[in-house]
Parts: structure tokens; sequence; C-alpha cells
């Protein structure tokens, strides 16, 4: 009797255990069809050079995919656009947490080599994402003096490692958003400097 209830015990922390391990999320809607990565108007198909794109022009293989994430649902309101994502939000680094733009399937695909571990992150639990893309020549998001976007916010529950099929990926969750070009600086200066002036012409009004 004593074996039979100890045995139980250890069963049960098993399953409390596995349950509280390592989230992972899958960069992939190549498998699981969603939302596509395109490139805007007037941007170049590889990022740098070449022939100008247009809306519903998916990315090639010059581009990387990325992810920013953050533990939770988060509740932003962050629309798509070339601006760095929520400041809530984390990049994620290492293995699985970028992957290359695929022109050899349909235009806009990405699968990333593996899944990325979420650090902290349990299974079950869940996680608030951005993705962005950038051409792969400039390295990261944040670097690039050229052409990127970034998705909206959304949230999936992340899965063991070994969940196959996957039960949570970056495919479906997501909807569509295009790189777009880099604002340059003097034109955010601008356009600070032209709030600033509405907000004094107002203040100057009510007074």
């Amino acid at each position: 009797m004593k074996k039979s209830v100890i045995l139980g015990i250890v069963g049960m922390a098993a399953c409390v255990a596995t349950s509280y391990g390592q989230g992972f999320i899958n960069l992939d809607n190549y498998n699981y069809p969603g939302g596509i990565v395109n490139y805007g108007i007037g941007v170049p198909a590889n990022g740098v050079s070449g022939a100008p794109g247009g809306a519903g022009v998916g990315l090639n293989s010059a581009w990387t995919v990325g992810v920013y994430w953050a533990l939770g649902n988060l509740g932003l309101v962050d629309p798509a656009s070339s601006a760095l994502p929520n400041g809530a939000l984390t990049l994620g680094t290492g293995a699985g947490s970028t992957a290359i733009a695929n022109s050899g399937g349909s235009p806009g695909i990405f699968l990333a080599s593996q899944f990325f571990p979420v650090p902290g992150g349990a299974v079950n639990g869940v996680v608030t994402l951005e993705m962005v893309a950038y051409p792969t020549v400039d390295g990261s998001y944040a670097a690039t003096p050229t052409y990127r976007g970034h998705s909206a916010p959304f949230t999936l529950t992340m899965m063991a490692g070994s969940a196959t099929p996957p039960t949570a990926n970056a495919g479906p969750a997501f909807t569509t958003f295009a790189a777009t070009p880099v604002p340059e600086p003097t034109t955010l200066a601008l356009a600070g400097l032209g709030g600033l002036a509405s907000l004094v012409a107002w203040r100057r009004k009510q007074a």
C-alpha cells in the first residue's frame, strides 16, 4: 500500500514538472499558413538594390525574419510599422529566434531551423510577440538604415520543444505586414518639432 502511494506521488510530481518545463515558440508560416511578410512599394526585392517590389510581393532569401517577445499577455497596441517594436518587448536572440525568408515556396514564407526557447517561459504559458523583417546584409532589425518592418503584437501559447505537430507557432497568429523605408533621423526630428510647434500654438490659443 505504501509503495503504491509513493509511486502515485512520484507520478504526480513528474506531471507537474512537465507542465512547468521550458516553453518554445516556432517561427513557421510554411507548415502552418497564416500571415506573410511583404516588402512595400519602392523597396528593392533584396532590401539593398534590384527592382522595386510592390504591395503583396513576398520576400526572398535576402531578408531575415526575427522576433521580439515578452512573457504574458501584455495587451499592447503597436500598429505594424518600420519603427522599433514596443519597448516592453525584448529581442529574441540565439538559435531559432530568426528565420530566412524563403522564395522557394510561396512569397513571404519563413521557417526557422529549430524552435526558439523562451527564457523563463513555461510550456502552456502565454507570450506576447512582434515579428520583424529586415535585409539580412544589415545584421539586425535595429541596425538597418534602409528598409524594415514589424508586425502588430500578438500572443501565443508556448509548447514543448519536442511537440509534434507544434501546438503554437508564429504562422496563423500574426497578420501580414510589410518592410518599408526606415525614416531618416532628420525626418523624425522635423516631425517632432512640428508636433511641438502645434502644441505651443494650441496652448497659446487656450490661454
